[in-house]
């Protein structure tokens, strides 16, 4: 587990998102992966938080992902000193209804201002929206604190071979290079 630094945002009521990469040291392919997090300091609890979104929707063994969990209030957490425990729960990585279904990105460029792309349903399953689009910026060659997640214009059921597009914001954010995730749910 490598964490980014700590994105304060006082406009979400002294909330805060804590980019991360993690590594699947399972045996097997997991999906619908959810974390939990708690930051201490001193070993006191001074902030807690769950995950907004994985990047790849499914994680073979020995491979990388990313996460962010949005801290609710980080008004007791120092910018230095904390330390972070992680829990995650997860599904076995199949094409069960509701399961989280990863789409292939066949296109994303950043322009400027937005990272603008496409994506297409490569599982031979039919999807259901919505379609998450999550994107984790690297700046200077570390993982930077542009982590977010938005949606796919498309909400509605996906067939085999059919795409979704989107186009997410990054708000000012410095993104020198990225990495994107779309995902929707098996019908």
């Amino acid at each position: 587990m490598s964490t980014a630094a700590l994105k304060r945002d006082d406009a979400v009521l002294g909330g805060g998102t804590l980019p991360f990469a993690f590594r699947n040291n399972t045996g097997a392919t997991i999906s619908h992966i959810d974390f939990t997090g708690t930051a201490t300091v001193d070993g006191k609890v001074v902030a807690t938080g769950a995950s907004q979104g994985t990047v790849p929707a499914h994680v073979k063994p020995g491979e990388m992902g990313f996460s962010y969990l949005y801290l609710e209030d980080v008004k007791s957490l120092p910018d230095s000193g904390a330390q972070y425990d992680f829990r995650a729960s997860t599904m076995p990585a199949d094409n069960s209804s509701f399961n989280t279904a990863p789409l292939k990105v066949t296109q994303a460029d950043n322009n400027g201002s937005a990272i603008i792309g496409s994506a297409v349903n490569s599982t031979g399953k039919p999807l259901s929206g919505p379609y998450a689009v999550d994107v984790y910026c690297f700046t200077d060659g570390a993982l930077s604190s542009a982590g977010t997640m938005d949606f796919a214009t498309e909400t509605g059921d996906v067939a085999p071979d059919g795409t979704v597009s989107f186009s997410h914001d990054l708000y000012d954010s410095p993104c020198d290079s990225f990495v994107v995730g779309v995902s929707g749910y098996f019908a």
